[in-house]
Protein backbone atom coordinates (compact mmCIF):
# COMPACT_ATOMS: atom_id res chain seq x y z
CA UNK A 1 0.00 0.00 0.00
CA UNK A 2 1.42 3.39 -1.35
CA UNK A 3 1.77 6.46 1.80
CA UNK A 4 -0.29 8.95 -0.04
CA UNK A 5 1.29 11.45 1.83
CA UNK A 6 4.59 10.04 0.21
CA UNK A 7 2.74 10.10 -3.13
CA UNK A 8 1.82 13.37 -2.88
CA UNK A 9 5.96 14.12 -2.12
CA UNK A 10 6.45 12.59 -5.09
CA UNK A 11 4.40 14.81 -7.24
CA UNK A 12 5.32 18.05 -5.71
CA UNK A 13 9.18 17.59 -6.41
CA UNK A 14 7.53 16.83 -10.30
CA UNK A 15 5.69 20.07 -10.50
CA UNK A 16 8.74 21.65 -8.40
CA UNK A 17 10.54 20.67 -11.81
CA UNK A 18 7.95 21.21 -14.06
CA UNK A 19 7.24 24.99 -12.77
CA UNK A 20 11.39 25.71 -12.98
CA UNK A 21 11.72 24.49 -16.35
CA UNK A 22 8.67 26.14 -17.55
CA UNK A 23 9.65 29.09 -16.54
CA UNK A 24 13.48 28.69 -17.93
CA UNK A 25 11.83 27.82 -21.23
CA UNK A 26 10.17 31.32 -21.22
CA UNK A 27 13.24 33.19 -20.27
CA UNK A 28 15.09 31.47 -23.23
CA UNK A 29 11.98 32.62 -25.76
CA UNK A 30 12.39 36.25 -24.79
CA UNK A 31 16.00 37.23 -23.78
CA UNK A 32 14.37 40.18 -22.11
CA UNK A 33 13.27 38.38 -19.84
CA UNK A 34 16.09 35.90 -19.44
CA UNK A 35 18.12 39.59 -19.15
CA UNK A 36 15.83 39.98 -16.26
CA UNK A 37 16.12 37.19 -14.08
CA UNK A 38 19.76 35.92 -14.62
CA UNK A 39 20.69 40.18 -14.15
CA UNK A 40 22.70 39.83 -17.46
CA UNK A 41 22.48 43.14 -18.68
CA UNK A 42 25.39 42.75 -21.68
CA UNK A 43 23.17 40.27 -23.42
CA UNK A 44 22.14 41.92 -26.98
CA UNK A 45 22.01 37.94 -28.91
CA UNK A 46 22.95 38.27 -32.35
CA UNK A 47 21.17 35.32 -34.82
CA UNK A 48 23.20 32.61 -33.56
CA UNK A 49 22.39 33.05 -30.31
CA UNK A 50 18.89 33.23 -29.91
CA UNK A 51 18.44 30.02 -32.44
CA UNK A 52 21.16 28.46 -29.45
CA UNK A 53 18.56 29.72 -26.76
CA UNK A 54 15.54 28.36 -28.86
CA UNK A 55 16.79 24.92 -28.80
CA UNK A 56 17.69 25.16 -24.89
CA UNK A 57 13.83 26.78 -24.40
CA UNK A 58 12.66 23.79 -26.73
CA UNK A 59 14.64 21.22 -24.49
CA UNK A 60 13.10 22.61 -20.88
CA UNK A 61 9.71 22.85 -22.56
CA UNK A 62 10.44 18.92 -23.56
CA UNK A 63 11.49 18.13 -19.37
CA UNK A 64 8.47 20.30 -18.43
CA UNK A 65 6.50 18.02 -20.09
CA UNK A 66 8.39 14.73 -19.35
CA UNK A 67 7.96 16.18 -15.53
CA UNK A 68 4.35 16.38 -15.80
CA UNK A 69 4.04 12.68 -17.29
CA UNK A 70 6.42 11.42 -14.44
CA UNK A 71 3.52 13.26 -11.90
CA UNK A 72 0.83 11.19 -13.17
CA UNK A 73 2.61 8.18 -11.94
CA UNK A 74 5.92 8.97 -10.14
CA UNK A 75 6.92 5.38 -8.71
CA UNK A 76 6.86 3.56 -11.73
CA UNK A 77 8.43 6.43 -13.62
CA UNK A 78 11.08 6.98 -10.86
CA UNK A 79 14.09 7.31 -13.50
CA UNK A 80 13.26 10.38 -14.41
CA UNK A 81 14.15 11.73 -11.02
CA UNK A 82 17.74 10.73 -11.18
CA UNK A 83 18.08 11.93 -14.81
CA UNK A 84 16.80 14.81 -13.82
CA UNK A 85 19.11 15.06 -11.19
CA UNK A 86 21.96 13.85 -13.26
CA UNK A 87 22.97 15.29 -16.18
CA UNK A 88 20.37 17.60 -16.59
CA UNK A 89 20.31 20.01 -12.68
CA UNK A 90 23.70 18.78 -12.45
CA UNK A 91 24.56 20.21 -15.70
CA UNK A 92 22.58 23.73 -14.87
CA UNK A 93 24.67 23.48 -11.64
CA UNK A 94 27.41 23.37 -13.22
CA UNK A 95 26.81 25.92 -15.65
CA UNK A 96 26.01 28.43 -13.14
CA UNK A 97 29.11 27.89 -11.20
CA UNK A 98 31.37 28.80 -14.38
CA UNK A 99 29.54 32.15 -14.77
CA UNK A 100 29.99 32.48 -10.95
CA UNK A 101 33.79 32.31 -11.19
CA UNK A 102 33.69 34.72 -14.04
CA UNK A 103 32.00 37.05 -11.95
CA UNK A 104 28.57 37.00 -12.77
CA UNK A 105 27.00 37.09 -8.74
CA UNK A 106 23.71 38.22 -9.96
CA UNK A 107 22.97 33.90 -10.51
CA UNK A 108 23.93 32.87 -7.19
CA UNK A 109 19.96 32.49 -6.95
CA UNK A 110 20.29 29.85 -9.72
CA UNK A 111 22.87 28.12 -8.07
CA UNK A 112 20.44 27.90 -4.98
CA UNK A 113 17.66 26.60 -6.90
CA UNK A 114 19.16 24.05 -8.63
CA UNK A 115 20.79 22.31 -5.70
CA UNK A 116 17.48 22.19 -3.78
CA UNK A 117 15.91 20.88 -7.40
CA UNK A 118 18.56 18.72 -7.30
CA UNK A 119 18.59 17.19 -3.90
CA UNK A 120 14.74 16.75 -4.36
CA UNK A 121 15.21 14.80 -7.07
CA UNK A 122 17.62 12.45 -5.42
CA UNK A 123 15.19 12.26 -2.65
CA UNK A 124 11.90 11.40 -4.73
CA UNK A 125 14.35 8.61 -6.48
CA UNK A 126 15.53 7.53 -3.33
CA UNK A 127 11.83 7.44 -2.32
CA UNK A 128 9.63 5.87 -5.37
CA UNK A 129 12.52 3.19 -5.48
CA UNK A 130 11.92 2.24 -1.85
CA UNK A 131 8.11 2.34 -2.74
CA UNK A 132 8.50 0.12 -5.48
CA UNK A 133 10.22 -2.29 -3.40
CA UNK A 134 7.36 -2.40 -1.05
CA UNK A 135 8.88 -1.31 2.02
CA UNK A 136 8.42 2.09 3.81
CA UNK A 137 10.66 5.17 4.38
Amino acid sequence: MIDQNQLRILKTICWMGAVADAFWTLALLWPAVFVLVTGNTDLNPDLSTRLIMGIAASLMAGWTCLLIWTANNPVERRAIFLLTAFPVVAGLIIVTLIGMMNGSSSTVWIFVKCSVLACAMLYGYHTAKTIAKGGQQ
